[in-house]
């Protein structure tokens, strides 16, 4: 058992990712440099499984969550051992480090979990935790996407989806950049449908196309297509076209929102005429829901005023 800086381990909270600090120091770029050591390194070789010898230390550079509102980078000596036993194809080897930071990650496993917390719970923006963190935008908004990712595709996110939703999103409304502005969205309508529970974000793909639906349609495999029974979307020829073609089995129907918007469409166009005259449209109708007019209303009082006969003048004696 190495032995730990107690205070400074309790204050950047340090143990609960197996290390203990060493030293620390400040640059002129306001960031705060923590070397560490890994506690209890297991020293067994991953081919063989039998402890191998020290050879020296490789240290790893990582991002962590910030101390005191500055950034943090921890230098980790990451030891390094040397298979001794022979006919093993690993000859040298480091100690599994994967609590600390996931393999070619350039921030610490809790660095992940804040990056989520700040932009799902505290809605900071991911330039404003980029700041924090001291590293750049792109960088975090791969971190929070892939996080994100990982924990909607659990491996069992499919299951027991039969009531597919899919609509599109344009999510850029700027030109060029390459990407498409739009994304197709597919929703579990099942759990709305059972009454158990509101409905779950399954995936969000790039385009809004047909080719795009029927891409991910194959890629989810011949079981989840023949589960789904029933696939609510817009009037999209595209997502119709390629239901169609791979879930032959199941029905298409539209979704309430859409199906308010197009008689909300209709109400509105110009109707023709019997004698071929184009009317205008009709006046929207007053419903039965909404709240009846304030009779207070300046509008209102004015008019009403004005429709009021003037009262009778009596003349003084």
């Amino acid at each position: 058992m190495q032995p730990t800086d107690t205070v400074a381990d309790t204050i950047c909270r340090t143990v609960e990712l197996g290390v203990t600090i060493t030293g620390a120091a400040a640059d002129s770029k306001d960031r705060t440099h923590i070397w560490c050591s890994v506690i209890d390194p297991d020293p067994r070789c991953p081919e063989c499984r039998i402890a191998g010898q020290l050879r020296d230390r490789a240290e790893r550079v990582l991002t962590d969550t910030p101390a005191a509102g500055h950034p943090v980078e921890l230098h980790v000596a990451v030891p390094r051992f040397v298979c001794l036993t022979s006919g093993c194809p690993r000859s040298i080897f480091r100690a599994d480090i994967t609590g600390i930071a996931a393999p070619r990650s350039v921030v610490t496993t809790r660095t992940e979990r804040w990056i989520l917390q700040r932009i799902a719970i505290d809605k900071m923006s991911v330039a404003a935790v980029a700041a924090n963190l001291g590293i750049a935008w792109k960088t975090v908004n791969q971190i929070a996407v892939g996080a994100a990712r990982n924990m909607v595709y659990d491996g069992g996110h499919l299951d027991g989806v039969r009531h597919l939703g899919v609509d599109e999103h344009k999510w850029k409304h700027v030109r060029g950049q390459g990407d498409s502005s739009w994304v197709t969205v597919l929703i579990d309508l099942t759990p709305v449908v059972d009454g158990t529970g509101p409905a779950r974000l399954l995936d969000m793909i790039t385009g809004r196309s047909k080719q795009v639906l029927k891409d991910w349609m194959n890629s989810r495999g011949q079981r989840f297509r023949d589960r789904i029974t029933v696939v609510a979307m817009d009037g999209f020829a595209g997502y119709r076209t390629a239901t169609g073609e791979e879930l032959p089995r199941a029905r298409i129907v539209m979704d309430p929102f859409h199906v308010v918007q197009l008689v909300r469409e209709a109400r509105s166009m110009p109707y023709p005429h019997p004698a071929g005259h184009v009317r205008a449209p009709r006046p929207q109708e007053r419903s039965s829901l909404q709240d009846p007019p304030d009779p207070a209303h300046p509008r209102r009082v004015s008019h009403r005023h004005a429709e009021e006969p003037a009262g009778r003048v009596v003349e003084q004696p």
